[in-house]
Parts: C-alpha cells; sequence; structure tokens
C-alpha cells in the first residue's frame, strides 16, 4: 500500500478587500509515516527553542513572530515537499466573490487542483505508482466550508485522480490520474493540536508575504509544487 499525507494552512483572506490581492492554501506532503514523524519532531524542537527564547507558551503563528524565529521554523523543514496553490483575487468573477458558499466552494476547488497536480507531479517522477492502490490523508485547518463541504471536497477529489473529468465548455477529456483504488480521509483540524498545520502556517505567509511586499525570490523554494488560480 501507498501513502500520502497532505497538511494545508491559509493566509490572506479570499475577500476584495485583501491588502495583498492574494489568498493562500500552502503545505507540506509526506509519503510515510516515518518521514512525517521527524518532520514534526523537528518542528516541535524548533518551536520549544523560540518559545524559551520569547517567553511564550501559545500557538506559534506566523503574524506573531520575529522574521528571525518564521526562518527558523521555515528552514527546520525545507528537505521536505512543500505545495501551494495562490488566488489572484483581481482575476476572480465578481459573483463568486459576492457570495460565501460560492467563496467556499472555490477554496474546496483549489485544494482541489494543487493536490492533483502535486499527484501527477509524484506519479512523473515514480514516487508514488499510478495503478498501485493509495491512502491518502488530508489535514485542513479549521475553517468554514459550504453545504456538504466535507463530502463535496472528498467526492472531487476521488473524481478528479481516479475518473477523470470533462469540460464542457471546451469540449475536452481530462483523463485519471491513478489506475488503481484511492481511499481518501480527510480531517479539519484544530491547527493548536496539530504541528505541522502549523509548520503549514509559516510556508503559507511566506508565500502571500512575496505577494504583498513584490518579492517573487521568497516563491522560489526547492521541493515545491506552486499553482497560481483562476
Amino acid at each position: 500500500m501507498q501513502y500520502l499525507y497532505f497538511f494545508f494552512d491559509d493566509s490572506g483572506c479570499l475577500h476584495t478587500n485583501e491588502e495583498s490581492g492574494w489568498f493562500v492554501y500552502a503545505g507540506y506532503t509526506f509519503m510515510n509515516k516515518d518521514d512525517l514523524d521527524i518532520a514534526k519532531r523537528r518542528y516541535i524542537g524548533a518551536m520549544k527553542k523560540i518559545r524559551k527564547e520569547t517567553g511564550r507558551d501559545n500557538e506559534l503563528k506566523s503574524f506573531g513572530l520575529s522574521n528571525k524565529h518564521r526562518r527558523s521554523l521555515y528552514n527546520v523543514l525545507r528537505p521536505y515537499d512543500t505545495l501551494s496553490v495562490s488566488v489572484d483575487i483581481g482575476r476572480m468573477y465578481p459573483h463568486v466573490m459576492q457570495d460565501k458558499k460560492s467563496i467556499c466552494r472555490f477554496k474546496d476547488y483549489a485544494l482541489k487542483r494543487i493536490i492533483k497536480l502535486q499527484v501527477q507531479s509524484l506519479v512523473a517522477q515514480k514516487k508514488i505508482l499510478a495503478n498501485q492502490p493509495i491512502t491518502m490523508y488530508v489535514y485542513i485547518d479549521e475553517q468554514l466550508t459550504a453545504s456538504n463541504g466535507y463530502y463535496g471536497l472528498k467526492e472531487s477529489i476521488q473524481e478528479e485522480l481516479c475518473y477523470g473529468i470533462f469540460n464542457h465548455d471546451y469540449g475536452t477529456q481530462y483523463p485519471p490520474v491513478l489506475r488503481s483504488s484511492l481511499e481518501i480521509n480527510l480531517h479539519f483540524c484544530d491547527s493548536k493540536y496539530n504541528y505541522l498545520i502549523q509548520a503549514s502556517d509559516i510556508v503559507a505567509n511566506r508565500i502571500w508575504t512575496s505577494y504583498r511586499i513584490n518579492k517573487p525570490e521568497l516563491r522560489k523554494i526547492s521541493n515545491h509544487t506552486g499553482l497560481t488560480l483562476p
């Protein structure tokens, strides 16, 4: 059995008043539990050091940290695969931005797209085999979702990866990425209790900041899969 673990957090707000003009989902991908556990221990170790230096005992969020401490938390997990999807709010349809449920559905669409792109990349690199069963775990920071959002996102990922998609607007058929069984376990988590979602917050903030201060070099990350929408 093959395993995939995804962790996501967001940065910015998918709203027309967002100061940077961008909304970002970003996080980490692991292909086995051993790497995941090692990454978690490294992050906890770096976090404990920062807490000792600052006298803090609460969750370390990007916005409350110095640049030095953000870099420390980012660098400790640099060897691991990251991924991100950046949404250019200025290019979004007005009717989507004016409806809360449409915004939630677009967020689900963005997550589905970046997961698909990462899986395609891993298949192309032969890090996973398309014709062998996969169990996937997706951990996302808690958020409001559209009606039946949990099942909609899970089924949407399954459909995209295993059955392919037909685009009626362009008459285009997108073939499936995987040719065997896929089990998806989707979890919405309180980041306070999930250290790799906390780590994902650091990556998401780095990418969001790159747009806010116009420093594209912050997005030049090794072992990274990035996507821009719409």
